[in-house]
């Protein structure tokens, strides 16, 4: 934004579109190595009853095991750059939301990244390196070992839900993003947190319309909602930047 005296010129920062187009990338991408990779990888998974009995399972049918589980990885990577993207968009329209939001989010982020690189390690990597029984019993010390609740599950349950939860619903009050994926982004938290599958239904669908038609939204989003949401008008001098 440049200093003018009675009316406004705005133009966007350095890298602004880039960042915008990069966000609606990491959004998609993210939707589709998280959302419908796990989608994919429960319609072919039997049901099974814990992350172990993946692991006995996986290790005789490793393609699609491994095919998961490091599409979930690589996607710790695109997702909370994407969520950041987001709340720059969500911040103008709901300030206090987006800030208590992105930090329980980045929180939650941190947490489920731990999650997947100690499944990764246990159910991907360990079969093949120390056995299928001992890659259960890894994956088991995990589970019961505090420092993996403090600095994997509890950030993850915590902080993604809550975090996830108050972004969605600070998006609601921008007028730049379509709330239809917003509402399927709460639909998916509470129902992958606090409800079973139903069939061939299962959360993680939701998951990854949402994040797709989100980071749809960000790439074609104009420029001015990105840089200048604020809609600022010429009543007098506006600060550079």
């Amino acid at each position: 934004m440049t200093l003018t005296h009675g009316h406004t010129t705005t133009s966007s920062p350095p890298l602004s579109r880039a960042a915008r187009l990069g966000a609606g990338a990491c959004l998609i991408a993210a939707g589709l190595t998280n959302g419908l990779g796990q989608y994919v990888g429960e319609l072919l998974t039997p049901d099974l009853a814990d992350f172990s009995a993946q692991i006995r399972w996986g290790a005789d049918h490793p393609a699609v095991h491994t095919a998961e589980q490091t599409a979930l990885l690589v996607s710790m990577l695109a997702l909370p750059l994407g969520l950041l993207g987001l709340a720059n968009v969500t911040r103008w329209a709901a300030p206090r939301l987006t800030a208590v939001g992105i930090v329980l989010t980045l929180w939650g982020m941190w947490g489920f990244h731990n999650v997947v690189a100690l499944g990764y390690a246990a159910g991907t990597v360990g079969p093949g390196a120390i056995g299928t029984d001992s890659a259960v019993a890894l994956n088991e010390g995990f589970l019961d070992h505090l420092g993996t609740t403090v600095t994997a599950l509890l950030p993850h349950l915590l902080g993604s839900f809550l975090g996830l939860m108050l972004l969605a619903i600070a998006g609601l009050r921008s007028v730049s993003l379509p709330r239809a994926p917003l509402v399927l982004l709460i639909a998916f938290l509470v129902w992958d947190f606090l409800l079973p599958s139903v069939g061939p239904l299962e959360p993680h669908l939701l998951l990854a319309v949402a994040l797709v038609w989100l980071g749809v939204a960000l790439v074609r989003m104009p420029q001015a909602e990105w840089a200048d949401p604020g809609h600022e008008t010429a009543a007098g001098p506006i600060l550079a930047g």
